[in-house]
């Protein structure tokens, strides 16, 4: 029965009525009071709070380039194909093309040892032209554009571009910074292994297709290439080949030359050969050079040629060049996807149509991130 009564008495009072405005306001300014008042407290008590690090940007570059449009709308050739000299600023994940200004006015100087060519001081940096993000992007060496000499080719957003520097410095600061900013462009979960190694393209290929000297091969890569190497390469099987055969010549009472002794006679003597019967101390048989006077270029120990290779920073320039990847015009996209009018897309190479990626809707389960392979979903539901 008292339950009932509860119930009854519950279900039919009224509700309460909220608080007014100005109590709930007071009763908010006074714990804002209390709050500020309480970490003015604490900063005075605490000696050792530090401040935030002050944010910056480690890529960061800034450069006066020659621009060459490719390709544009993914598949479409440009039409306007000729160079145009751009001002490029590279900062963190974005790449941005400027106009150019020409302040001549105050540099009457065009050449000199202090003129920098790819950052000349009489030109500034204009408008913004374009602006592009390198999240999915592709960059590399256009080793198949043979009118400039240092010329990278990129693929951001939905252009292809080339752009052309005169430094060989240059060429490599800004091919090291955009690898750099390309690689920190892509989310953590989805970033691969970099393409650019330490190794030059030439060994990396052949280390990949298994062409390394073998056992066999390594008495034949200590000869030289060419006629001489071949020479020398025959007569050592020949040496051999008499050294195990009949012993005729020595029953004969005629000398007989080593292995060493005939390269040697047959390098001084090249006429006559081994069969001339003239023998070679080994002093004779190691100097490369017949000439009395001393020469600083053979090493008086050895007897073998040793010049003076002056190791420059240059030599460290060409030797970077050759660990960068290469991207041709032909070369095929790395990824489907691009970032345009800062959204998703995903793009048909082969037709060029492109579908705009969505992220998965609220409630929906997410096995694999919101930008990652199955999860991504499309306007059309049926694609």
């Amino acid at each position: 029965m008292e339950e009932d009564m509860f119930y009854r008495e519950l279900m039919t009072s009224r509700p309460a009525q909220p608080p007014s405005y100005e109590s709930a306001l007071k009763a908010a300014l006074a714990a804002q009071r209390r709050g500020l008042a309480y970490d003015q407290g604490r900063a005075c008590d605490d000696d050792t709070a530090e401040s935030l690090p002050h944010y910056s940007c480690d890529v960061h570059m800034e450069g006066v380039f020659m621009r060459k449009l490719e390709i544009e709308d993914t598949i479409r050739r440009a039409e306007v194909r000729n160079w145009q000299m751009v001002y490029v600023v590279l900062h963190g994940t974005a790449l941005n093309m400027y106009q150019v200004k020409k302040e001549r006015w105050g540099f009457p100087q065009k050449e000199g040892p202090d003129i920098e060519p790819d950052n000349p001081p009489w030109i500034k940096k204009g408008a913004l032209a374009k602006s592009y993000s390198l999240l999915h992007a592709d960059a590399g060496i256009a080793a198949d554009y043979r009118k400039r000499r240092y010329v990278i080719r990129m693929r951001a957003e939905t252009d292809q571009f080339l752009l052309s520097c005169v430094e060989l410095e240059t060429f490599i600061q800004w091919l090291d910074r955009i690898f750099a900013a390309i690689h920190i462009a892509t989310p953590i979960d989805t970033r691969a292994f970099p393409r650019d190694f330490s190794i030059p393209r030439i060994q990396r290929i052949r280390y990949l297709r298994g062409q390394r000297p073998q056992g066999d091969d390594a008495v034949s890569v200590g000869y030289p290439d060419g006629a001489g190497g071949r020479a020398e390469r025959t007569l050592f099987e020949n040496a051999a080949a008499d050294d195990g055969g009949s012993d005729g010549d020595q029953e004969n009472g005629a000398p007989r030359l080593s292995t060493h002794a005939a390269v040697a006679a047959t390098a001084e003597h090249p006429a006559t050969g081994p069969a001339s019967g003239q023998q070679t101390t080994p002093s004779a048989r190691g100097r490369l050079s017949t000439t009395s006077y001393p020469n600083e270029s053979v090493d008086p120990e050895t007897g073998k040629w040793l010049p003076k290779q002056t190791w420059t920073s240059t030599h460290d320039l060409l030797y970077a060049k050759l660990c960068f990847a290469v991207l041709l015009f032909k070369s095929p996209r790395k990824s489907n996807y691009i970032i345009s009018r800062g959204k998703m897309w995903y793009v048909d190479w082969a037709t060029g149509r492109m579908v705009r990626m969505l992220p998965p809707g609220y409630g929906e389960m997410e096995l694999y991130g919101p930008w990652q392979g199955l999860g991504l979903s499309t306007e059309n539901r049926r694609l």
